[in-house]
């Protein structure tokens, strides 16, 4: 591996893009109903079908081919490039949205520019995680990857629960008049500050530029093709985690508050302090990469997780604040903690020369097709089809490739590449 030493390494610049990411998609989450009102009004059937289209699109079909399209930058033309250009397209499209006509002022191409711009975004997501990750891998201290690894990735749950405070506020404030007539738009216009500050912090942070890339961008996408084994081994390590944190941090988080809606805000709380609690668990677990064999960790860490997913996903759907406390905190706490030791890792399934491609695609393909179908098909386990504990089965189900693909790890993993 070699690297261009422009400054030093500097765990903050390459989580904020983490946190810039997560926000924007907080708060979009949060501002959806006054968005779609502003965007997508009731009255037209074809824009409300785009408004579906547009965010299914924007959240996760995009994020795979973004992996594609922007991956290979980053192999070809070095870490730093690819850093400094996805959060310029995060900013960008967020400052953009902010200024954006609405449906009434401009019609329905604002509809169809906003659409536009959630898809543009995604793609920028796709190489965003993946990309930090392998560069904060590349150039940290050997004694110190694994923490700093966990601090880049714990900017995602850094900007999750900033999107939220940031929406509590501003909807504790702001009336719902002044919000559908407006107030949406200032979220997004921190979004694109964040994403100025990212900017000017990777500004001078040290390259990397591992040695194996191919010539061109067509060589790259060959060598994503000829790494398809390890794409399948990362996969299996990630669709358990993603799966858990969509269906109990997402789908229990609204489910709770449909059946109960008097205590909707006290479930919130609780998931943010989960969250909150989450973050140290992963920070910890960085930290103990480092003073211990991280392989050993991670399929013990992952072994706890599946064991205490059991009895807490059955606490969970007992219903009730104080179940819910507790099984979220026993499913979810464990596997923050694999998920903090992951991110060291996850760039060693690939060779230095095709990291980001293939780490970028084979990353956000699992999480849109796990990850973001998770909600979907817990609802359709408990609801469709009866089985409150179809959950469970599903998810031991997704454990199985995991544990299978961390015990090949030691044939494949190339530590060798970092020292």
């Amino acid at each position: 591996m070699t690297t261009e030493s422009t400054g030093k390494p500097s765990p903050i610049a390459a989580a904020i893009g983490n946190t810039v990411e997560w926000f924007d998609f907080a708060v979009y989450g949060y501002f959806a109903e006054s968005i779609g009102s502003a965007f997508f009004p009731q009255d037209s059937p074809t824009l409300q079908f785009l408004s579906a289209f547009g965010v299914f699109a924007a959240g996760y079909l995009m994020r795979p081919i973004g992996g594609l399209l922007l991956g290979p930058i980053g192999d070809l033309f070095g870490r730093r490039i690819l850093l400094l250009l996805s959060v310029a397209i995060m900013g960008s499209c967020s400052l953009l949205i902010a200024l954006l006509p609405t449906t009434d002022q401009i019609g329905p191409i604002a509809a169809v520019l906003l659409v536009l711009l959630r898809m543009i975004q995604g793609l920028s997501v796709g190489a965003e995680y993946s990309s930090s990750i392998a560069w904060s891998v590349e150039t940290s201290p050997q004694q110190a990857r694994g923490f700093l690894a966990s601090v880049t990735a714990a900017g995602a749950t850094v900007g999750f629960i900033s999107g939220s405070l940031v929406a509590t506020v501003i909807d504790h404030f702001i009336p719902i008049t002044a919000m559908n007539a407006g107030g949406w738009r200032i979220p997004f216009v921190i979004g694109s500050l964040l994403s100025l500050l990212a900017l000017m912090l990777r500004r001078s942070i040290q390259d990397s530029r591992p040695a194996g890339a191919s010539r061109s961008i067509a060589g790259q996408w060959r060598q994503v093709i000829a790494d398809w084994p390890a794409m399948l081994r990362l996969m299996g390590t990630v669709g358990v985690a993603t799966a858990v944190f969509y269906a109990v941090g997402v789908y229990y988080v609204d489910e709770a508050s449909r059946l109960d809606p008097s205590n909707a805000s006290l479930y919130n709380g609780i998931n943010t302090v989960v969250q909150i609690a989450g973050l140290g668990m992963a920070l910890l677990a960085g930290r103990c990469a480092d003073r211990f064999s991280p392989l050993p960790l991670v399929r013990r860490s992952l072994l706890i997780s599946v064991v205490l997913m059991i009895p807490g996903l059955l606490i969970l759907a007992k219903g009730g604040t104080i179940h819910f406390a507790i099984g979220q905190a026993m499913v979810l706490l464990p596997i923050f903690f694999y998920s903090g030791v992951t991110p060291l890792l996850h760039p060693l399934f690939f060779p230095g020369g095709s990291r980001c491609a293939a780490f970028s695609f084979s990353y956000s393909l699992v999480v849109a097709v796990i990850g973001g179908t998770a909600p979907l098909i817990s609802t359709w386990l408990k609801d469709l089809r009866g089985w409150p504990n179809g959950l469970i089965f599903y998810l031991l189900i997704l454990a199985i490739p995991a544990f299978w693909a961390w015990s090949t790890g030691p044939r494949h993993l190339r530590f060798e590449e970092q020292d």
